[in-house]
Order: structure tokens, then sequence, then C-alpha cells
């Protein structure tokens, strides 16, 4: 429905169809399953046992990021390649791109879901709502199936650089110049690491409030 809501009479290069959808898919399938496992595992009392085992709270959302991960670099695939079949791109994708480039985004927002997954509380549905009132204004503000020239306050959008690295892959210039692939690569993995410190830091402060009443 975003995609039709986007792109419904409008002419939209194919390119930025495909890399729009894909960071679109990419970006809320890896930011799903983090919100909710925290307040799920906290009703059920099963986190209460995870945090009784040999292991650190910082192993478990390490585990929480892997599901994530796979999950939105599965879904991700899928915009692509019925994409490529679809508009013919065929002769101008590299494919080692953009499979370097689901990699690192998958791992920055499946970081950035722990970090909305931080209130102590038991409901799924109270995470979720925060998720989508801080998920969805991102996803907006993003150039999605647009020049990313065209949305400069895209900037400090984790989306905008994804977007930017699958343009490369399928052939197009990248809009931040000649080191734009580095720049890309190097922005996302600065965002993935720096979601991963603040969501290991807030989990710590806020996790026995999970056990209290």
């Amino acid at each position: 429905m975003l995609f039709l809501a986007f792109t419904v009479g409008r002419t939209i290069l194919p390119i930025y169809i495909i890399s729009g959808l894909m960071a679109m898919v990419l970006f809320l399938t890896s930011t799903s399953i983090g919100p909710v496992v925290f307040p799920w595992e906290t009703r059920q009392k099963t986190l209460e046992r995870l945090i009784s085992c040999p292991i650190s709270i910082k192993t478990i959302l390490l585990g929480n990021v892997w599901s994530s991960f796979f999950f939105g670099c599965i879904f991700s695939t899928i915009p692509m390649v019925l994409g490529v079949f679809i508009f013919g791109l065929w002769s101008y994708i590299n494919i080692l791109i953009i499979i370097i480039g689901i990699i690192i985004a998958a791992f920055a927002y499946s970081s950035f879901s722990l970090i909305l997954s931080v209130p102590p509380t038991d409901t799924p549905a109270s995470t979720m709502i925060l998720t989508i009132l801080i998920k969805f204004p991102i996803v907006f503000m993003s150039p999605l199936f647009m020049p990313i020239s065209s949305a400069p306050l895209a900037l400090i959008s984790p989306l905008t650089y994804f977007i930017d690295v699958i343009n490369i892959g399928l052939g197009e210039v990248s809009a931040f110049g000649t080191w734009g692939l580095l720049i890309d690569f190097s922005i996302l993995l600065i965002f993935g690491f720096g979601f991963l410190f603040i969501s290991f830091t807030l989990h710590q402060k806020t996790l026995q409030k999970r056990f209290r009443g």
C-alpha cells in the first residue's frame, strides 16, 4: 500500500522504484521483531529464565538482532528480484554491492529496533505504538522513489544511504560523489554500532524494571 501511495499517478524511473521499495521493505521488516520480543518475553515470564542463564543481556540482545537481521535480508531480496526481472535491469546490476549493502543496512536497522524495545512494558501493543510513531516518519522523510538530491533533509535518515547503495548497484552514480559508496557503508556501520551501543546501555538500565510487580 505504501508503494502504491508513492507511485500511483507519478512517473518514476524503474531504478528508484526498486531502491525505494527495497529500502522500505528492509527497514520495516528488520525493525518488526525487535520491539515485540522483549515485551512478549516479559509477559510470558520467559525473560526471567533467560536472565538466570549464564549469559549476558548483550548476548540476548544480539540474538534479537540476528533474528531481525535474517528476517529483513530474506524479505528485501523479493522486491529486488521482481523489480530487476520486471524492468529488465539484469545487464546493469552489481549483485555484490547490493548484497553487501543489504547485510550492512539490515544490521543497522536491526540494531535500531532494539532501542524501540527499551520501555519496560509487558504489553507488545505499547511498543508497537511507539514503533509506528518513530518508524513511519523516518520512512516518509527518506527519498523513496526519487533522487536523493531532491530531499536534503533525508541525510539524517539511515534509509537514505541504503537507497544510494542500491542505486549504485543498479548502475546509477552515487548522490555523494566519487567516494559515495564508501560514505554509504561507513555511515550505515556508524548507525549500526551506534544504535547497538545505545540499546545495550538503555536495556541494562531498564532491565530490572521489567521484573517489578
